[in-house]
């Protein structure tokens, strides 16, 4: 089996230990041309270029199989048991002609003797310290935003800004609850582009509202040759100009009330319900499936409407049973309160789950937004 170093997630709350961490995270990374050397496995752990025994994390291995172009084998080097069949199998291929033709217009990623990516030797290398230090040095809107969290996994950063002056909508009768922002994105490995998305911040959950937005995202690649500081606050500036497109997604959410067939409408005009795990793994699914006899289809609609009406209280933390064991609260709960049932499950998941569910919140909102005929009749 094939050893690799684990990757770990790394989170911020204040800005300045993520710039700090930029910071050693630009000076320890370091972008090693494979030229027209033979990389060789050793000991089912180690790659050796020629000067250095380097390991790897996964998102490095995955890398370089993709550059020899046995990335779906991937999961049987990491699966075989047997000592040396994995690094015996990887040779073969390395000693290859044509593959080492391929990989001598490759570049290892490598930090703290870590490959932690492959990528081209056109790839325009654009360091997460650059990024953060463009976008808010002798920049307006620097001035105009504050930085709320950011995540960072194997060169890949994750921020959430929000606007100092832009605040949301009114809820539940109470002023300036949310607040609106943007994601911002940035990876040095070649695994996502520079990027920007729409977000929300709610205040009035304990631990927090977030959305993310898919609306209009700005995207950047890493090629081409200079300009990325321009073309990153351009990209800015554009994200925040569609504002007005999250506003008007909230208040279509305060809008729908949460009633007792609304999980059956959301099943049957198909609405991305991925964000609830049982849909999600397709436990329960609620579109008919080929070959299916209309009374196990009508059974398994039963079935997911039942876990449709039931995920608030099953993933919602405090806020959300407030609102659902309410007798009070009953006629006044909303699409908002059901979409902010997930977004504050997702406050306690891991990093990439928790930006995942928020992403899919978003989704489920555009959505409730393009489609509230359907759930208002």
């Amino acid at each position: 089996m094939l050893e690799i170093q684990p990757t770990h997630n790394q989170r911020f709350n204040d800005l300045d230990t993520l710039r700090d961490y930029a910071q050693d995270e630009h000076e320890y990374t370091k972008y090693v041309p494979i030229g027209n050397g033979v990389l060789t496995m050793n000991d089912d752990k180690y790659i050796y270029n020629g000067h250095d025994f380097l390991h790897f994390n996964e998102h490095g291995l995955k890398a370089l199989f993709t550059a020899i172009g046995v990335n779906g084998l991937f999961p049987c080097m990491m699966a075989t048991e047997e000592p040396s069949v994995s690094t015996d199998f990887i040779n073969k291929l390395l000693k290859q002609e044509k593959i080492r033709q391929n990989l001598s217009n490759k570049q290892l990623i490598i930090n703290n003797a870590q490959v932690i990516g492959v990528v081209s030797l056109q790839y325009n290398r654009y360091s997460n310290h650059k990024f953060l230090e463009d976008f808010i040095s002798k920049n307006e809107t620097a001035n105009e935003i504050d930085f709320e969290r950011g995540m960072v996994k194997n060169t890949k950063m994750s921020l959430n800004w929000l606007d100092k002056e832009y605040t949301g909508i009114e809820i539940d009768g109470k002023l300036d609850r949310s607040r609106i922002g943007f994601y911002s994105g940035n990876s040095m490995v070649g695994d996502a582009p520079i990027d920007s998305s729409l977000s929300v911040f709610d205040t009035m959950c304990t631990n927090g509202m977030k959305l993310k937005f898919n609306v209009n995202t700005m995207r950047i690649v890493h090629r081409g040759s200079g300009g990325m500081k321009w073309r990153m606050r351009k990209m800015l500036e554009e994200t925040r100009n569609q504002y007005k497109a999250v506003k008007e997604r909230l208040e279509t959410l305060l809008e729908i009330p949460y009633e007792d067939h609304t999980a059956e409408r959301l099943l049957s005009s198909n609405a991305p319900l991925s964000i609830i795990p049982e849909l999600k793994e397709k436990k329960l699914w609620h579109t008919k499936k080929k070959f299916q006899s209309p009374e196990d289809s009508v059974r398994d609609l039963k079935r997911s409407i039942g876990v449709v009406q039931h995920s608030p209280i099953k993933y919602g933390g405090v806020h959300t049973h407030n609102i659902w064991e309410s007798g009070y609260r009953q006629g006044k709960r909303s699409m908002y309160h059901f979409v902010g049932a997930f977004t504050e499950y997702a406050q306690t998941q891991n990093a990439d789950i928790q930006y995942q569910i928020e992403e899919e919140a978003g989704d489920l909102t555009s959505w409730i937004h393009k489609n509230k005929v359907v759930l208002l009749n």
